[in-house]
C-alpha cells in the first residue's frame, strides 16, 4: 500500500493490520477453539464408537453366521438383539459382556474387552510475529546529484509452547463403565482435513486390522530384534502427524514528494509478517494383556520394560503404555531421512 504526500505538508497517517491474536503460550484453542483435554475426549470417544462398532458389526453379521466356527446361532442372536436395543437405547450397550456369547464369539468378544489402549498426545505450537520496518532518505546536491541513506531494522518475536500427556484406556471398560452421555457432542464423526486432531483420527481401522492379526495373523509383541525370537503378548502401535501452518503479512508503505536541499525522508515502510505452525502427534498403542492372551494358545513372554513414559490402570492399560514407550524408544536412534 502506497500513500503520498504534497509539498511539505505531511498529512496523518494511520494503518491497523490485524492477522490473528498473539499468544504467549500457542495452545489448539487459538486454532480450532478446542481444549487439549476436549481433544483427549474426543478422541476417546471416537475410540468407544469403534468398539461398539468393532463388537455390533461381527455379532450381527450373517456372514460369520454361515460358518458356525466363527459365530453360532446362539451368540448371532444374542448380538442381533443387543443391537435392536442399542438402536433404541445407545445405553444398553454398557450391559453386555462377553460371557454372555459362546463358542469362538466368546473368545472374538473376550479379546475385544480385554485389549488395552494408550494415547501418547504431543501437541505443539508455534506463532511468529515480524515488524521490518526501512526508511530511506535522500538530500540533493548543488551538483544536482543525490545523496542516499538506507535505514532498516527489526522487531521479530517467536513463541513455542509443547504439551505431551498419556492417557489409557481398556476397551472394556470404554464402553461399560462410560455412558453415552460422556461422548454426546464430543464425539466427531467426520475428518477435519484443515487441523486433522480436532476431527476424526480413524481408529476403527486400527482397531479392526489389531483385533484381526491378535486371531488370524499369530500378532506378536512390538519386536524389531530379528536376531532374536521372542514370544509376547499381541501389540500394535500407530502413530500420527499432523501439520497446520498458516500466516500473512502485510506492506503498508509512505512516499513523500521530496522538498529542498536539506536531508528528507522520501519513504517508510512497516512489512508485518505474522505465521502460526502447530505440529501434534499422536501415538496409540494395542495390547492384549497377557493373561488374557492364553485364549489365543500363543507361547507369550515379558514385554520390554522401561520409563519413557507414564501411565497408570490395570495390567492392559500399562501394557499399551509400556508399547508405546517401546515405539518411541525405537525411534530414538532411527535416522532422519
Amino acid at each position: 500500500m502506497i500513500f503520498r504526500t504534497k509539498g511539505n505538508r505531511p498529512f496523518l497517517f494511520s494503518a491497523l493490520f490485524v492477522l490473528s491474536g498473539c499468544a504467549i503460550a500457542p495452545v489448539t484453542d487459538d486454532v480450532a477453539h478446542v481444549s487439549a483435554s476436549n481433544i483427549a475426549r474426543q478422541i476417546r470417544c471416537e475410540a468407544r464408537q469403534a468398539v461398539i462398532d468393532a463388537l455390533l458389526g461381527y455379532l450381527t453379521s450373517s456372514d460369520n453366521n454361515m460358518n458356525k466356527n466363527k459365530l453360532d446361532d446362539y451368540s448371532f442372536a444374542i448380538g442381533t438383539e443387543l443391537k435392536r436395543a442399542y438402536n433404541e437405547n445407545p445405553e444398553a450397550i454398557r450391559a453386555f459382556d462377553p460371557s454372555q456369547v459362546t463358542g469362538f464369539a466368546h473368545t472374538v468378544t473376550k479379546l475385544l474387552y480385554s485389549t488395552g489402549i494408550a494415547y501418547y498426545y504431543d501437541l505443539t505450537g508455534l506463532e511468529t510475529n515480524n515488524i521490518d520496518p526501512a526508511a530511506n532518505l535522500i538530500r540533493p546536491t548543488p551538483m544536482t546529484s543525490l545523496v542516499t541513506l538506507g535505514l532498516t531494522g527489526n522487531f521479530d518475536r517467536q513463541r513455542q509452547n509443547e504439551w505431551s500427556f498419556t492417557i489409557t484406556d481398556n476397551f472394556g471398560n470404554l464402553v461399560q463403565k462410560t455412558s453415552g452421555s460422556y461422548c454426546a457432542n464430543h464425539l466427531v464423526r467426520t475428518e477435519d482435513y484443515v487441523y486433522p486432531i480436532a476431527g476424526k483420527v480413524g481408529l476403527a481401522k486400527l482397531i479392526k486390522e489389531f483385533t484381526l492379526m491378535s486371531l488370524f495373523e499369530n500378532l506378536d509383541e512390538l519386536n524389531k530384534d530379528v536376531a532374536t525370537v521372542k514370544k509376547g503378548p499381541p501389540s500394535m502401535v500407530q502413530q500420527l502427524q499432523f501439520t497446520t501452518a498458516i500466516g500473512g503479512g502485510a506492506s503498508p508503505k509512505i512516499v513523500f514528494a521530496p522538498s529542498g536541499p536539506q536531508l528528507q525522508v522520501t519513504d517508510v515502510s512497516f512489512p508485518v509478517t505474522v505465521s502460526r505452525k502447530d505440529t501434534h502427534q499422536l501415538t496409540v498403542g494395542l495390547y492384549l494383556d497377557k493373561g488374557e492372551a492364553k485364549i489365543l494358545d500363543v507361547a507369550r513372554g515379558p514385554i520390554y520394560e522401561g520409563s519413557l513414559i507414564t501411565a497408570s490402570g490395570g495390567r492392559a492399560e500399562l501394557g499399551a503404555a509400556r508399547a508405546v514407550q517401546q515405539f518411541l524408544a525405537l525411534k530414538i536412534f532411527k535416522p532422519a531421512l
